[in-house]
C-alpha cells in the first residue's frame, strides 16, 4: 500500500526553522501548482514587509506596463505578498528578475523554482528541497547524477547566516530509489565535447595553419580525455594479458581440447543443446570431433575445471578491454574524420576552395548558427526576394525544435514552403540534418510580431509561454546580428537586416531590467 504524499505544506512546517528554502522542482506548471498549495496555508510576512514587497511590484509594474499581466502573474503577485514565489523559464525576464530580487533582499521565504535557479550562486538558501529526484531527460524519466544533485543541494547554506545547509527529499512511495545513494565521492567527471562546426572548420582554415589545425585537434579537453583513457586501457590490457598467460602456464597440455575430461563434459553438453535446437550439421562435426579423441585420465580435474573458468572469465574481460580500446581510437580518428568531412562538404558546396575563400565562405565564417542553412537562405534571396516579414517568420525557426505539446497558429506564409524546399534538396546534397535544423512552427508568430502584433496576441496563437516566446526572438535577434556583421560591405542586404531587426527588438522583447 503506498503512503500519503507528504504536502509541501507539512515539509515547510518541519523546516520553519531552516527558512529560506528554494524548492526544486522539475516542471514548470508543478512550481506554480505547489507554490498556491503552499500559500494556502502560510503566510510569511508581517505588515511593514508587505508594504516593501508591494512598493517593488508597482515600481516594477510601471517600468514595464503589459508585462505583469494575465493569470501566472496575478497569482504570483497574490503569493509574493506572502513572502512565496515561483521561478521557471516560461516567466518573462522582468518578473523573474522581480522574483529574484525579492529573495535576495529576504522578502521571500519559499521560492519553487526549476533547476537552472541552482546554478545562480547569488542565491543560496538555509535548505534545498527535492519534490523528485527523478527528472525527464527528453527521452524519459532518470534519476538525477550525482553532479545534479550536488549542484543543487549546495544551495544549501548561506555563508555568514548557517553553519550548517539542509537538503531534504520528497520521496514519492511509488520510486523509493529516489534517494540514499548519492555520493559526493563519486560526482560524475565533466566530459569534453568537440563539435566540428562549418564555422569551426572555416574559421580554422581562415585563421590557423595546417600544423596549428593539427596541434588543435589533437590538443582540445576531448581529445586529451581520449588520449589519458587510451593510456589506462593500455596498462589494463598489458596487465590482464600476463594474468592470461599466468593461468594458461598451470594448465595441462591437452587442457582446451577434447582429450581434458573437463572439455568432454562440456562438449556433450554442448550436443544435447544442439539437439533440442535442432541444429544437427553442427551436433555431427562435434559428435565426430568426440569420437576421434581419446579420452585422458586426469587427476586434477577439479582444479583444471576452476582453472579454465578462470581462464574463460579472464580471456573475455581482456576481449572487453580490447574492445574499448578500438572504440577510444576510433573516437581519436573520429574527430580527424570529422573534421575532413565537415571541409569536403563546403567544398563541394562552394564556400572554400582549398584555402581560398569564397564569397559564400566568408559570410558564413560570421555565422555561429545554423551557418549553412542560413547562408544559402540568403544567397537564395531571402532578404531580396521575399518581404521582411516573411523572412523574419523563415529565421524564427532556424535551429528549433519543437516540444511534443507544442501548438501555434498556421498562416499561410510562402517563404515557409520555399524554405522547406531548399532545407530538403540541401539534405539530398549531403548536408547533415544537424546543419539544418529548422522548423516551420514559429512562422506565424515572427510574422505577426513583426506586423505589429500585441504580445498577449501572440500568447493566445500559441501554448509557448512568455518566457519562451521571448527567448525565441532573442535568439532570432542575435542572429540578425550575426547575419548583418557577415553583409560586410553589402550596404543593401545590411539595411534590409537592421530594419527586420529593429522591428522585432520592440517593446516586451526589448525590455532592458
Amino acid at each position: 500500500m503506498d503512503l500519503p504524499e507528504v504536502s509541501c505544506s507539512e515539509i515547510i512546517g518541519a523546516i520553519q526553522d531552516k527558512l529560506p528554502a528554494l524548492f526544486f522542482v522539475f516542471s514548470r506548471g508543478r512550481t506554480e501548482i505547489l507554490a498556491q498549495e503552499l500559500g494556502r496555508d502560510w503566510d510569511f510576512l508581517d505588515a511593514r514587509e508587505k508594504k516593501i514587497v508591494g512598493s517593488e511590484v508597482r515600481i516594477a509594474e510601471a517600468e514595464h506596463p503589459g508585462t505583469f499581466s494575465g493569470p501566472v502573474w496575478r497569482n504570483l503577485r497574490r503569493l509574493l505578498y506572502q513572502g512565496i514565489g515561483f521561478h521557471h523559464a516560461g516567466l518573462l525576464p522582468p518578473v523573474k528578475y522581480l522574483v529574484e530580487k525579492l529573495y535576495s533582499s529576504r522578502l521571500l521565504w519559499v521560492v519553487f523554482c526549476t533547476e537552472t535557479f541552482a546554478a545562480g550562486v547569488n542565491f543560496p538558501a538555509a535548505s534545498t528541497v527535492f519534490d523528485s529526484t527523478r527528472k525527464w531527460d527528453g527521452r524519459d524519466f532518470r534519476i538525477l547524477q550525482n553532479r545534479e544533485f550536488f549542484q543543487i543541494a549546495g544551495r544549501a547554506g548561506r555563508r555568514g547566516f548557517d553553519p550548517v545547509g539542509y537538503a531534504l527529499v520528497r520521496v514519492d512511495s511509488r520510486f523509493p530509489e529516489q534517494t540514499g545513494f548519492f555520493n559526493e565521492k563519486e560526482v560524475e567527471p565533466v566530459s569534453g565535447r568537440l563539435a566540428i562546426s562549418p564555422n569551426t572548420v572555416l574559421s580554422l582554415l581562415r585563421y590557423k595553419s595546417d600544423n596549428e589545425i593539427d596541434r588543435f585537434l589533437n590538443g582540445n579537453f576531448k581529445m586529451h580525455q581520449i588520449k589519458k583513457r587510451k593510456v589506462i586501457l593500455e596498462q589494463e590490457i598489458k596487465i590482464v594479458g600476463e594474468r592470461v598467460s599466468e593461468i594458461e602456464s598451470t594448465l595441462c597440455p591437452d587442457s582446451l581440447t577434447l582429450s581434458c575430461p573437463v572439455e568432454r563434459i562440456k562438449a556433450r553438453r554442448q550436443l544435447k543443446r544442439l539437439k533440442w535446437k535442432g541444429r544437427n550439421k553442427e551436433r555431427e562435426i562435434l559428435q565426430k570431433q568426440l569420437s576421434s579423441s581419446s579420452a585422458r585420465k586426469c587427476r586434477e580435474t577439479e582444479k583444471c575445471r576452476e582453472a579454465s573458468g578462470r581462464l574463460k572469465q579472464t580471456r573475455n574481460y581482456f576481449q572487453l578491454l580490447k574492445q574499448d580500446y578500438n572504440a577510444v581510437s576510433e573516437q581519436a580518428l573520429g574527430i580527424f574524420s570529422e573534421y575532413k568531412e565537415v571541409r569536403d562538404l563546403l567544398e563541394k558546396l562552394g564556400y572554400v576552395n582549398g584555402r581560398e575563400f569564397l564569397p559564400r565562405g566568408l559570410f558564413a565564417l560570421e555565422l555561429h548558427v545554423q551557418e549553412i542553412l542560413v547562408t544559402e537562405l540568403t544567397f537564395n534571396g531571402l532578404f531580396e526576394d521575399i518581404e521582411p516579414a516573411q523572412a523574419a517568420a523563415v529565421l524564427a525557426g532556424v535551429e528549433y525544435i519543437p516540444g511534443r505539446n507544442t501548438r501555434v497558429v498556421k498562416l499561410e506564409i510562402p517563404a515557409l514552403r520555399e524554405t522547406f524546399a531548399l532545407r530538403r534538396s540541401l539534405i539530398k546534397m549531403g548536408v547533415p540534418e544537424r546543419f539544418c535544423v529548422w522548423s516551420d512552427l514559429l512562422g506565424a508568430l515572427a510574422y505577426a510580431w513583426y506586423t505589429g502584433t500585441s504580445f498577449s496576441e501572440l500568447l493566445e496563437m500559441s501554448s509557448l509561454q512568455p518566457g519562451d516566446i521571448f527567448s525565441i526572438f532573442r535568439r532570432e535577434i542575435d542572429l540578425l546580428r550575426q547575419i548583418e556583421r557577415a553583409a560586410g560591405e553589402d550596404c543593401g542586404l545590411a539595411e534590409k537586416v537592421r530594419t527586420i531587426r529593429s522591428r522585432l527588438d520592440r517593446d516586451e522583447i526589448a525590455l532592458s531590467f
